[in-house]
């Protein structure tokens, strides 16, 4: 998961519009996967699918995990700065991993982005592409 996915209605190579990256969002606590997939998917070119996956070795449930696709660096730091609304909402402390490929994030109320870093979270997020 951690390359960028073109988009598939062209059989030419792609310009750098069409160039998308996935990242995988998680949540702490499995009651916050609804209103957070709801929130992200209110941003403008992003896309956002709920998986459901089973449980962990030694565990019980199911796991939920939210897969963002953003068409930029752009809509990924618009992302980065609607968490710590979404985190400052919840009633219970919760955190929110954004993982791509081998890089991931962790945000909770005590370690909240600032406005002014969420790009170069971004940054560290996308790596090199």
């Amino acid at each position: 998961m951690s390359e960028p996915i073109s988009a598939q209605h062209s059989d030419t190579a792609p310009d750098a519009a069409e160039v998308s990256f996935v990242c995988a969002v998680t949540v702490s606590e499995p009651a916050s996967v609804g209103p957070l997939f709801r929130r992200l998917s209110t941003i403008p070119d992003a896309t956002v699918n709920r998986r459901r996956s089973g449980p962990e070795d030694g565990k019980l449930g199911v796991a939920e995990t939210l897969h963002l696709l953003v068409p930029s660096a752009a809509v990924l730091t618009v992302v980065i700065r609607t968490l710590p609304a979404f985190i400052r909402s919840r009633r219970s402390s919760v955190s929110v991993t954004i993982t791509r490929g081998d890089r991931s994030v962790t945000f909770d109320g005590k370690n909240l982005p600032n406005p002014e870093h969420a790009i170069e979270i971004t940054d560290r997020l996308l790596g090199d592409d």
